[in-house]
């Protein structure tokens, strides 16, 4: 097997801050049945795709998707409620 270039590795998707079109980070979205966490948003490189991190808030699994699927699913944005002082 042949050792990678450096040269030859696609560019890497970057962190990038609220886009249109997608989540913020920290940002919690729900269907009414399931509860996600927006982990961080990406910019992939060469084609400018948004991306989006999910971490699923009752399995904590981590799902990576395009920020454009996430909007597909029709998920609304929910805000956690104020902790009591």
């Amino acid at each position: 097997m042949k050792p990678i270039d450096q040269r030859e590795r696609a560019p890497r998707a970057v962190r990038v801050g609220p886009r249109r079109g997608a989540p913020a980070d920290g940002t919690y979205l729900t269907d009414g049945k399931a509860l996600f966490h927006v982990e961080r948003t990406l910019l992939d490189g060469p084609k400018g795709e948004l991306f989006v991190e999910l971490e699923d808030c009752r399995t904590l699994d981590l799902i990576f998707c395009s920020a454009r699927s996430v909007a597909a699913l029709g998920l609304r944005t929910v805000q956690p409620l104020a902790k009591a002082a």
